[in-house]
């Protein structure tokens, strides 16, 4: 079970029960997302959303693919992602590769997992004339500084070497033919496009909606410099993803994408960018960023336009977020053997905050863990990181929250790094648990009935 396109992935999801029609004119300006917002947060049993008839557009509009982590799943091609998971960590092991990054980049360089050539689906219809405002892109807050495309697939490539990048981008539209987009200067896009504007020229960029569902989550992985995210959707996949040519670059996005919008980032054009309702519940102040001049935009016949809407959690993407941090954490287990497991509430928005279980007697000072951990891809950006002890129970709030307040000294055991907060709630050394006597536990629970308390 591989969803490869995205109508396939409702149909999917169709069938099973997890997606509801929506037949009624709804409006892309805040109607919409308000929707959303509530189905995310439980109505309608968190099920995906498809509207038909969207206001001052042609194409219809889906929403809340992946708001599941089942659907996520499914959309990884699996139905136990545990079991995905298990898989990665072994084939990382057997690669021989001491370091996480030198292991990932030997096992998705295969052959086997490779994008293939194949055609393009996206080039029935020309929409270049109507630009982007033929799309029924959202507004999704009263705030917001305008429409944004959220779930894009952005495509770029160093003017000389490596590979592709693929990024998810925030990409507000300004109007038909011009649109802006936010990146962090660290990232893969970021550095394509200074790499370009350094030698004076105008970067050339794709934008892909749709497609295999797995490139959609791929396109969030904070995956180390010159690995492909095609090559790990492949490879997690069981088979290569099929890539198709643009027209206006040697870009290639996926063949199966609903909509592809190619253009051109120049060096020196930047225009204000936001606000922008942001999941710390906040809005993002406006930067200036660069600006995309859109040369052209292909659509298939029947194309749907996937779209997100971020916010207070919980939403769509934590579930993306945490398929993240189950397949990620092989990689961070494969460098530092003595992290057990890691949970990221949700409330942590999974990139700000994590609780770590480490076996105590191998991991060293609390230092030490600190920066072994806040080098890893999983963990780089946590600015909380809670320690505590092999075998805990991460996820639950009310046991975590114990270990916290009873860590025996706080001056020993809290780490502030600027901004970065590290509590150490692990069991020390010498400390016996508290637990009742087994065999007496086995002999009480024999004559349970006999206490008369059932």
């Amino acid at each position: 079970m591989r969803p490869d396109n995205l109508k396939s992935f409702i149909t999917l999801l169709e069938e099973a029960d997890e997606l509801v029609r929506v037949s009624t004119l709804v409006d892309p300006y805040l109607e919409i997302s308000t929707i959303i917002n509530r189905v995310s947060k439980g109505a309608a049993r968190c099920r995906a959303l498809f509207f038909e008839q969207v206001k001052g557009s042609e194409i219809p509009l889906v929403a809340n693919l992946f708001g599941s982590l089942t659907r996520v799943g499914w959309a990884l091609g699996t139905t136990d992602l545990k079991a995905l998971v298990k898989q990665f960590s072994r084939d990382l092991a057997e690669t021989g590769d001491e370091d996480a990054h030198a292991a990932l980049a030997k096992l998705v360089a295969k052959p086997l997992w490779l994008p293939e050539p194949a055609e393009a689906h996206w080039l029935d219809q020309d929409l270049s004339a109507q630009g982007l405002t033929s799309l029924p892109v959202l507004q999704s807050w009263p705030g917001d500084g305008g429409r944004y495309i959220t779930l894009g697939q952005v495509f770029t490539l160093h003017p000389e070497h490596g590979p592709q990048n693929c990024g998810m981008y925030r990409v507000q539209v300004i109007n038909p033919e011009n649109a802006l987009i936010h990146w962090r200067p660290e990232s893969g896009g970021a550095m394509h496009m200074q790499a370009w504007h350094a030698r004076g020229k105008a970067m050339p960029v794709a934008i892909a909606l749709g497609g295999p569902p797995v490139m959609t989550w791929a396109a969030g992985l904070p995956l180390p410099a010159g690995i492909s995210e095609a090559d790990l959707a492949g490879y997690l996949t069981g088979s290569p993803l099929g890539f198709a040519a643009c027209q206006t670059s040697d870009l290639c996005v996926p063949a199966t994408a609903e909509v592809v919008i190619e253009g051109t980032i120049p060096p020196g054009q930047t225009r204000l960018e936001g606000p922008f309702g942001n999941h710390t519940g906040r809005y993002a102040p406006p930067t200036e960023a660069p600006v995309i001049n859109v040369l052209q935009i292909f659509c298939q016949k029947h194309a749907v336009y996937p779209c997100t809407v971020v916010g207070p959690p919980p939403m769509e993407d934590l579930f993306l977020a945490k398929a993240t941090e189950r397949l990620m954490l092989p990689m961070l287990q494969h460098d530092y053997p003595w992290v057990q497991d890691v949970h990221m509430p949700l409330e942590g928005i999974f990139h700000r905050a994590a609780v770590v279980s480490v076996e105590s007697s191998t991991a060293g000072s609390v230092r030490d863990i600190a920066e072994s951990l806040w080098s890893s891809i999983l963990l780089k950006n946590a600015r909380l990181l809670v320690l505590v002890s092999a075998g805990e129970k991460l996820d639950d709030p009310s046991h975590v929250y114990w270990r916290l307040v009873n860590a025996a000294d706080w001056s020993k055991h809290v780490l502030l790094d600027g901004s970065k907060l590290v509590i150490d709630a692990r069991s020390q050394p010498g400390a016996a648990e508290v637990k009742a006597d087994p065999a007496v536990l086995h002999r009480v629970l024999q004559r349970w009935q006999d206490y008369g308390l059932n």
